[in-house]
């Protein structure tokens, strides 16, 4: 009989909470797009990035070997000033972080604006 893989290592609040700092690039190129800093611990996070300084608040649920973390609707001036939703993805192995995001417009959670992948380290 074949043998299972393994299940991916369960994540902790503890892997995930501390500072972050990283970049983002558009899905599917190295466009870089943000220098991001997160602050995470106790499902929130405050977000900003040196392209967008204002700081959004977001929360998250730990699933598994990753988070889901999502904002509340937000001007996005990046995004031509639209209100949008940030969804996002991330997985911590060590002191690194990686994952993949994307916007949606805040009054049509189905239209996806842009996707973005991510990393960073812990500072």
């Amino acid at each position: 009989s074949a043998a299972l893989a393994p299940a991916p290592a369960v994540m902790t609040d503890a892997d995930f909470s501390g500072t972050w700092t990283g970049t983002a690039k558009r899905a599917g190129t190295d466009s870089i797009i943000a220098h991001w800093t997160q602050v995470c611990g106790g499902g929130t996070c405050a977000g900003s990035s040196t392209e967008a300084p204002d700081t959004v608040q977001s929360t998250y649920t730990i699933e598994a070997d990753s988070s889901h973390g999502v904002t509340p609707p937000y001007v996005d001036k990046a995004m031509g000033g639209a209100k949008v939703v940030d969804h996002w993805i991330a997985r911590v192995s060590g002191g690194t972080v990686t994952g993949h995001g994307w916007f949606v417009l805040a009054d049509k959670p189905d239209s996806v604006l842009a996707r973005y992948t991510f990393e960073g380290t812990r500072k």
